[in-house]
């Protein structure tokens, strides 16, 4: 028996917390957001007609860990080297300090959150949770664009019908006048 066609494709990775995930699909004429945590899911959709179009707000998280296991880090280094002055406990915790602050910083700089991103109709502004980084939202937009002017090209032929004839008797004035 042959296979349906798969109707979503994945748009961009998941990003979740504790208990939850966020997902965004793509389908061809929308967006599915999915945000999934241990007892509910919610389905969003946005249609590319409907898409008027994206916002990005810096985000603080990054910035934040970045300087704050930077500190953490120069701290536990220097009390490694300078504190016990030998295999003590000071050492010992200056490298346990600095070892910790140092994965946190790696975290901090590849994967801490630097945006947060907004796609917004005219009926409903949808923070997409799952684009995180700037270049996750310049690879979306780059990948949606396309699709969006297209269903919207083509939203656009479907309301420029020809209009039909006046009834007899009517006529259409192109005068202006001054009030």
């Amino acid at each position: 028996m042959a296979r349906a066609p798969k109707i979503y494709r994945k748009l961009i990775g998941r990003r979740g917390g504790i208990g939850s995930l966020v997902t965004l699909w793509i389908a061809a004429d929308h967006v599915l957001l999915v945000e999934a945590n241990l007892f509910t899911e919610r389905y969003q959709r946005m249609w590319f007609q409907d898409i008027h179009g994206f916002f990005e707000r810096p985000s603080r998280e990054a910035e934040l860990v970045i300087w704050i296991s930077l500190g953490f880090f120069v701290a536990g280094l220097g009390l490694a080297v300078f504190g016990g002055g030998g295999a003590g406990v000071l050492d010992a915790v200056g490298w346990v300090v600095a070892i910790t602050s140092g994965v946190t910083l790696i975290y901090g700089v590849f994967f801490a959150r630097q945006c947060h991103f907004h796609a917004v109709s005219a009926v409903q502004c949808s923070e997409w949770a799952n684009v995180a980084r700037r270049r996750q939202a310049r690879k979306v937009i780059a990948r949606l664009e396309p699709l969006i002017r297209a269903a919207q090209a083509d939203a656009a032929t479907a309301l420029h019908t020809e209009m039909p004839p006046l009834p007899p008797g009517f006529a259409v004035s192109t005068e202006v006048t001054e009030a």
